[in-house]
């Protein structure tokens, strides 16, 4: 599975738990992953958006078969407040989980991703879980205009 280690590139697309206008966009994602037996470590960078970090945080998971699992952690959250417009930076810990499959021939995978907000903050919200599809593809460095320096390369 080594060969698989190196640079991904994709996008996730907001899914339900976004209203429009962002139901439905997509967020460019890039990827530095290592393969190794059945476990994945490396970093992940999002594009920057209303809903988007656009940090580079840890990713780790595991491949089975052709089932892939990865896991990133964040700890600040853009949360839309009660205009349904306006965005707010939440200091706490979340986790986005992307589930799905891997394509071993066309060096790709794909899937739903899912996180619960669970948010303790000075501001008292509600906010639902969020979910959405994501796709990331091996690209040799560099294929497209991401800069890669962003992942510390």
């Amino acid at each position: 599975m080594q060969e698989l280690s190196g640079y991904w590139e994709g996008y996730f697309i907001y899914g339900l738990g976004f209203e429009l206008p962002f139901f439905g966009e997509r967020v460019k994602i890039n990827a530095q992953l290592t393969f190794e037996d059945s476990e994945i470590i490396g970093t992940l960078t999002e594009e920057k958006g209303p809903f988007s970090t656009g940090k580079t945080v840890a990713i780790n998971g595991y491949v089975e078969d052709f089932l892939i699992s990865l896991e990133v952690q964040y700890s600040t959250n853009p949360v839309i407040l009660e205009d349904g417009f306006t965005t707010e930076e939440i200091e706490h810990d979340f986790t986005i989980n992307y589930n799905g499959t891997i394509n071993f021939q066309k060096k790709a995978m794909n899937g739903l991703w899912y996180m619960e907000n669970e948010i303790e903050s000075h501001l008292d919200l509600e906010i639902p879980p969020a979910e959405g599809l994501w796709v990331l593809k091996k690209v040799k460095k560099p294929q497209s205009n991401f800069d890669y320096s962003l992942l510390g390369l």
